[in-house]
C-alpha cells in the first residue's frame, strides 16, 4: 500500500513540479488517459510483487492455499488499484515530492497497520476506530486473503468484501482523476 501510493504520488507530483503535467493535460489526451498511463506500470509492478509474496508464502513458509488462486489474484488487482488511487489522491493535494512522500508515509502507514486488522483484531477495536477501519482498503483485502488462503473461501463467501474493494478502487481513481483535471486545466 505504502509503496504503491507513494510511487504514484511522487511520479505525478514530480510532473507537476517540473511543469510537464500541464503539457500533458493540454495535449489531446484526456486527464484520465494521462493518469491511467502513469498508473499502468505500477499495476504491473504491484501484481508482480503480489505474485512473488504469494509464492514465497507458499514455498518458503508453507502457508496453505485452500482457495482459488485466481480469486486471490483478482482481489490483489483491486487492492493494488485502490492503493494507486490513494497515491493519485495524495498527488492532487501535495505540491512537492517531499510533501507527497510524507503524506503517503504518515497518512497511510499508521492507519493501514493499526486499523486494518493486521496487528490488532477488528473485534477488539473501540467502536469509533472500528467504524473508521471500514475506510481502509487493507481491512477488506486482509479479510479476503485470510478467507481464500486459510479458510478456502470462494466468491460466494467474499463477494461483499470484493464489491467494497472494487467500489473503493473506482471511487479513488475517479476522484483523483477529477481533482487532477480540475486543479490543472
Amino acid at each position: 500500500t505504502i509503496v504503491a501510493a507513494m510511487m504514484t504520488a511522487i511520479s505525478i507530483t514530480r510532473e507537476k513540479e517540473r511543469g510537464t503535467m500541464e503539457l500533458l493535460l493540454v495535449s489531446p489526451l484526456r486527464p484520465s488517459a494521462v493518469v491511467l498511463g502513469k498508473v499502468a506500470p505500477y499495476v504491473v509492478l504491484g501484481m508482480a510483487n503480489m505474485v512473488t509474496v504469494l509464492l514465497a508464502a507458499r514455498v518458503v513458509f508453507g502457508v496453505p492455499m485452500r482457495g482459488h488462486p485466481l480469486l486471490l489474484l483478482g482481489a490483489s488487482l483491486l487492492y493494488v488499484v485502490s492503493s494507486l488511487g490513494l497515491g493519485i489522491l495524495i498527488s492532487t493535494t501535495a505540491e512537492t515530492e517531499r510533501t507527497a512522500i510524507m503524506a503517503a508515509l504518515a497518512g497511510l502507514l499508521l492507519p493501514t497497520l493499526m486499523l486494518s486488522g493486521f496487528i490488532f483484531p477488528l473485534d477488539a477495536m473501540p467502536r469509533p476506530l472500528w467504524l473508521v477501519s471500514h475506510l481502509i482498503p487493507a481491512r477488506w483485502f486482509l479479510t479476503i486473503v485470510r478467507g481464500v488462503m486459510i479458510k478456502g473461501a470462494g466468491l460466494a463467501d467474499l463477494w461483499r468484501e470484493l464489491a467494497i474493494l472494487a467500489a473503493m478502487s473506482v471511487a479513488m481513481l475517479g476522484i483523483g482523476i477529477r481533482r487532477l483535471a480540475i486543479r490543472l486545466p
